[in-house]
């Protein structure tokens, strides 16, 4: 696959020949058709992704009341994506996020993988991840209810 660079709307993937100058550092690593995909579905544009997401980190100051622990690039785009690039929708998933995790600091401390009941529970098979992708590519995540000790 070639360079890969933002799509305007009016044309087709098959037959488009980008600059990769304009592809950003958050969507290397991205095929052309996830970036064709993102663009459509999600409203995503590289040539203003880094405002899109500094739209959202100036809206934390908004509210100091919430410990917002990560405001990376790449950890605020999850959240841009999850709510098809509607910045003020964005960071209200991001501080109901942050705020979530204030509020049950005891499911969240000493959260890791060597940790006894998470130890338990990956042994169960709960939850599981399939080797292979979707034919988007992304991962399956499994939940093996039946694997599930309740009693534990």
């Amino acid at each position: 696959m070639g360079p890969v660079s933002f799509l305007h709307k009016d044309q087709k993937l098959s037959t488009w020949k980008g600059e990769l100058s304009k592809m950003t550092h958050l969507q290397a690593g991205l095929s052309p058709e996830t970036i064709e995909k993102a663009r459509l579905e999600l409203n995503e544009n590289p040539d203003v992704l880094h405002q899109d997401i500094q739209q959202v980190r100036d809206m934390i100051i908004t509210r100091p009341d919430i410990g917002f622990l990560r405001t990376d690039d790449a950890f605020i785009l999850r959240f841009l994506r999850a709510r098809k690039f509607h910045q003020a929708d964005a960071f209200r998933l991001l501080a109901q996020y942050f705020q979530y995790r204030q509020l049950n600091l005891d499911m969240f401390k000493n959260f890791k993988a060597d940790d006894p009941g998470i130890k338990r529970a990956l042994i169960d098979g709960f939850p599981g991840v399939l080797e292979n992708r979707d034919h988007y590519g992304r991962k399956i995540l499994l939940l093996f209810a039946a694997n599930w000790d309740q009693s534990r």
